[in-house]
């Protein structure tokens, strides 16, 4: 009779058990990270009778959760990844609108500009005009700046947002410490029965520690795991957790840095080792596209203040002086490591705008040679000595350096924030040329001068006029040329029968002055040089200026100003749009890992409710084991009293 009790006990508390999952299941079907729960039925050890073996009855082997491990880690990767993605796309978007909009880009000011600079070489003697040309240079000043407060403001924001995803991360793994204590307990004391709950409420802090930073797991014989980030560094061993930190970079305190925390500023972050997760997106984005947008703006800034600059410097103004600097001159800047203990100096040198590579480096001595970092292509240089010129500039040193020192070059970088406009007066816009050139009028001949300009400073202004004298035998043997006067030794030579459609010249150290001189002179024809004084209705400085918006003095000589801006426009632009191809391909790959994953270890209702039908039917027809076991016991009972 004990053994029927014994079998109808065990099933009714197995069934009891099962019941319980079942309900269990379907309160957390809405549970964040549950997985669906399942009893495992074993049958009891039966009795030896001798003649055979009595059943006795079913218990509970386990309860475990529906969980695989594959399609988890499958969840894991592809949410650091989409996250990571998802935070480079949003500021990339913004960067993207702000260089492209009609309103805030640099494009059409840039355009307003060059149409005021044709408009003064229109009317060179126009004070409108000219007031003109200083207000749309303002502009375009105001607007460089512009960018460059919203290329801070974005800087700004990448850096909170590092903040704040490391004080999450700090949360969350605390919290999965403190998960792996409970389980090492739960496992410790009941082996071979896994604490479900647990388990789940540290999958879904692992997830959401992924969703800020990619991270590698790896389960121990207690339960809990261990969480590795970047190049297999802990953050959570057990129930110890190493904090990470945003610190201040160490030339631009505005710029956060990841490191574990309590690490000093000599000591190795981990910034370069970060992958996936926000945190990634975040990194990847001030280097892959602010820092690049800032050097590209920085490099077409530079150019442009140097080739305006040195073009109104060869004209003259209302004033009947030589022009002076139009846009405040640019300076490369190095900032020094905070940990410097020598007493080496390093500087930068601007050689060649046309071929200015846009990026930052960072320069080390490592206490035998120099080491250059490319920020922009990662590319890395040693050097036994300094000075030494690459990428259009030169880095030169003096004093000595120190093993450990380190400085970060900024050739661009801070060109767009120093952009300013110097001429405040409309009568110091340089628009005339400083040289005119005529034809004597005594000349019997028809010979002309034209498109006489200067390329440089050099000599300038003349100390006298320059006269060129038609000699059929300026060389002899009746070779004809034009005999010089107040300039260069030599003539120049000339032959009006094969050259009267037009020869160019150049007066090398007398301004590097060019001119045509076309037509067929007579013997002792003259043409004259001399210092444009009081040609205030001249406009060929003013059409020099003009003409460079379309000059191509940028990258090598492939583009002109414009070129250049969109070009960057464009970088930023393809850049964005495949961020954006690349979440959008992320995010279905998610959810199809997802739908996988909750495949498994989803709460399906329809299929609870059927098992808990199942165990009710099992549970009422156990019952009626225990009514006959009762009424069989009851009967012995009647039979023994009488």
């Amino acid at each position: 009779m004990a053994d029927i009790f014994g079998i109808g006990t065990s099933a009714l508390l197995s069934l009891q058990q099962a019941i319980s999952t079942t309900g269990h299941n379907i309160s957390n079907v809405n549970t964040e990270g549950y997985s669906r729960q399942s009893v495992t039925f074993a049958t009891r050890n039966a009795q030896d009778l001798g003649s055979g073996y009595l059943g006795s009855g079913m218990e509970v082997q386990s309860i475990r959760r529906s969980y695989d491990g594959f399609l988890a880690e499958q969840v894991l990767n592809r949410n650091s990844s989409y996250n990571s993605l998802e935070s480079y796309h949003n500021l990339a978007a913004q960067l993207d609108g702000l260089l492209g909009n009609n309103t805030s880009g640099l494009s059409s000011s840039m355009q307003n500009f060059f149409d005021a600079l044709q408009g003064v070489a229109n009317d060179p003697t126009s004070l409108p005009a000219r007031q003109v040309l200083l207000g749309e240079s303002q502009t375009m000043v105001d607007r460089v700046h512009y960018l460059d407060q919203n290329l801070q403001a974005l800087e700004s924001s990448a850096s909170t947002s590092i903040q704040a995803a490391v004080q999450e991360i700090n949360g969350i793994t605390q919290g999965i410490a403190d998960l792996n204590a409970e389980i090492a307990v739960a496992t410790l004391s009941n082996p071979g029965n896994p604490p479900n709950d647990l388990l789940d409420q540290r999958d879904v802090l692992v997830n959401h520690l992924s969703e800020k930073i990619g991270v590698k797991t790896i389960t121990q014989e207690d339960g809990s795991i261990n969480v590795l980030v970047g190049n297999g560094q802990p953050l959570v061993v057990g129930n110890q957790v190493q904090m990470l930190q945003a610190v201040p970079n160490s030339f631009i305190p505005a710029r956060m840095e990841i490191a574990f925390a309590g690490l000093t500023d000599n000591a190795i972050l981990i910034t370069d080792q970060v992958r996936g997760g926000e945190l990634e997106g975040l990194i990847n984005f001030r280097t892959e596209i602010l820092d690049q947008t800032r050097n590209e703006l920085g490099r077409l800034v530079y150019g442009l203040t140097e080739v305006v600059n040195n073009q109104h410097q060869l004209g003259i103004d209302l004033n009947g002086q030589v022009g002076g600097e139009f846009f405040a001159p640019l300076s490369p800047q190095v900032l020094d490591g905070v940990n410097n203990s020598g007493t080496a100096n390093v500087s930068i040198t601007i050689d060649d705008a046309s071929s200015l590579d846009a990026a930052d480096y960072t320069l080390n001595y490592d206490g035998s040679q120099w080491v250059l970092r490319n920020h922009s292509d990662k590319s890395v240089q040693t050097f036994a000595t300094l000075p030494q010129s690459l990428g259009g500039i030169t880095i030169s040193s003096t004093g000595i350096p120190a093993t450990g020192d380190r400085f970060y070059l900024q050739p661009l970088s801070t060109a767009i924030s120093d952009f300013d406009l110097v001429v405040n007066d409309v009568k110091q816009i340089a628009a005339a040329g400083p040289l005119r050139g005529s034809s004597d009028l005594s000349n019997t001949g028809n010979a002309q001068i034209t498109d006489l300009s200067v390329g440089s400073s050099t000599g300038m202004p003349l100390a006298g006029d320059i006269t060129l004298t038609f000699n059929p035998n300026a060389f002899g043997a009746g070779v004809p040329g034009w005999d010089v006067s107040g300039g260069p030794a030599g003539p120049l030579a000339y032959d009006p029968t094969s050259e009267s459609g037009g020869k160019s010249f150049t007066l090398s150290g007398y301004g590097d002055a060019t001119f045509s001189v076309s037509g067929v002179p007579a013997a002792g024809d003259r043409i004259v040089i001399s210092n444009n004084n009081g040609g205030i209705g001249d406009n060929s400085n003013a059409l020099k200026l003009a003409g460079l918006q379309t000059t191509k003095f940028m990258d090598g000589g492939s583009a002109s100003v414009g070129d250049m801006y969109g070009r960057t426009v464009a970088k930023v632009g393809v850049r964005t749009n495949q961020a954006k191809v690349n979440l959008t391909t992320e995010e279905g790959l998610l959810n199809n890992a997802v739908e996988a994953q909750r495949g498994i270890s989803g709460v399906n209702l329809d299929e609870e409710a059927a098992n808990l039908m199942r165990y009710q039917q099992a549970y009422q027809a156990v019952a009626q084991i225990i009514s006959a076991a009762d009424n069989i016991f009851q009967s012995l009972l009647q039979a023994t009293r009488r």
